[in-house]
């Protein structure tokens, strides 16, 4: 596939030679740009963003391609050096990078294509990252759906089908079923994958679905009426697989557990640890309780302490009203200053609160019958005289 560039011709390598890795061209313009050098070649094998796909990295004669766009129909390569017009240059793509890719992108095509035979779904969405792809179906999906797309897709590749694309006429782009988000020109070019898929695209791809490996689907919701799968393919899939792996024999070894029963055993230690944590808040209450030193004063009693946080402040209010306490003022040093509890059964103490919180600096608040807060300043003796007035 060519296209014109002045008087010239530039050839798209990567549209017919997805496995292109090294190439030599010609530079036909180097431009200065805000980003950078802006270079053509007569020919070339990187590929430019599109697609979903970000652009491929590498080299042009040694130096770094930092991005690759593809500009009314000219492919722009963009490098932080100068390269001479006229120039024959040693161009080198990523291959690892790209060959990841690759395989994403394949792996993408086949289950977009095992989603719309089974359930009659459109891809309405695709974003590839370096780490994972998100596809988004425009219909809901159960868990059961999911996993047969994935099975079905994963069989795909064990078939080893032929991946190609092709260029057909307009005539016979009017007979040929295929995905497309968008219509296409006479220049179309669909990539077929057996009788699994064909889908209008303009990336590189594999040459046969074995070369993908596997496909793994790690997460899928709802999402717009439809539904949005996260997946993995290719040298992905098994980095990912690798981690988790890596992990799960970690958790196997702090938990004393086999390599299937890890669950299990978390689970287990959850229901300890929430055990633990219930008895432990128990005792701290109890701790606060017999800790706190209070003051009567009728049937009011208020209270200054240490070290006893707000959910322990509240029990001991909850105990000393069932006590037949009618007003509780309960405070602890903090730091920086006080907290404080203030529950009452037969006033507003509210009017207490906006009362410790104007002479001390606090904020807080609450409802008639019960408010919590902080106060920033003041110390024990001059919160001991004003409790005293307020109560």
């Amino acid at each position: 596939m060519n296209i014109l560039t002045g008087d010239k011709m530039t050839d798209k390598i990567y549209l017919n030679d997805s496995y292109c890795k090294e190439f030599i061209a010609t530079v036909l313009s180097c431009e200065m740009t805000e980003k950078g050098y802006e270079i053509i070649l007569d020919k070339t094998a990187f590929f430019p963003e599109g697609g979903g796909q970000a652009a491929d990295c590498g080299t042009i004669e040694g130096i770094a391609v930092t991005d690759v766009q593809e500009k009314n129909g000219v492919v722009v390569h963009t490098t932080d050096t100068e390269i001479p017009v006229g120039k024959e240059v040693n161009c080198a793509i990523d291959w690892e990078l790209r060959f990841s890719r690759m395989q994403s992108h394949s792996g993408e095509h086949i289950l977009s294509g095992v989603a719309h035979s089974l359930f009659d779904c459109t891809n309405v969405g695709f974003h590839m990252s370096e780490s994972l792809m998100t596809v988004d179906l425009d219909k809901a999906l159960s868990a059961d759906d999911i996993s047969k797309i994935e099975l079905l897709s994963n069989q795909a590749i064990y078939k080893n089908l032929e991946i190609k694309a092709i260029y057909p006429t307009k005539e016979e782009l009017e007979t040929l079923r295929f995905r497309s988000k968008i219509e296409l020109s006479n220049d179309a070019r669909i990539v077929v994958i057996g009788d699994v898929d064909a889908c209008a695209c303009c990336a590189p791809h594999v040459d046969r679905t074995g070369e993908i490996g596997i496909i793994k689907i790690v997460n899928a919701y709802s999402y717009k009426h439809g539904t949005r799968i996260e997946m993995l393919a290719g040298i992905n899939a098994l980095s990912d697989y690798v981690a988790l792996n890596s992990a799960n024999k970690e958790l196997m070894g702090l938990l004393s557990a086999a390599r299937f029963n890890v669950n299990e055993a978390v689970a287990k230690q959850n229901e300890q640890l929430i055990a633990l944590k219930s008895q432990n808040a128990q005792m701290s209450k109890r701790l606060a309780l017999s800790e706190l030193e209070t003051v009567n004063i009728g049937d009011s009693v208020y209270a200054i302490s240490k070290n006893i946080n707000y959910d322990e402040l509240r029990h001991c209010a909850n105990f000393l009203q069932e006590q037949g306490a009618k007003t509780c003022v309960l405070l602890s040093e903090a730091e920086e200053g006080y907290i404080y509890v203030v529950a009452s059964v037969m006033r507003d103490v509210r009017e207490i609160v906006k009362e410790l919180n104007q002479k001390f600096s606090g904020k807080g608040g609450g409802k008639p019958d019960y408010a919590q807060g902080k106060l920033s300043g003041g110390c024990e003796e001059e919160l001991k005289k004003i409790v005293e007035e307020l109560l």
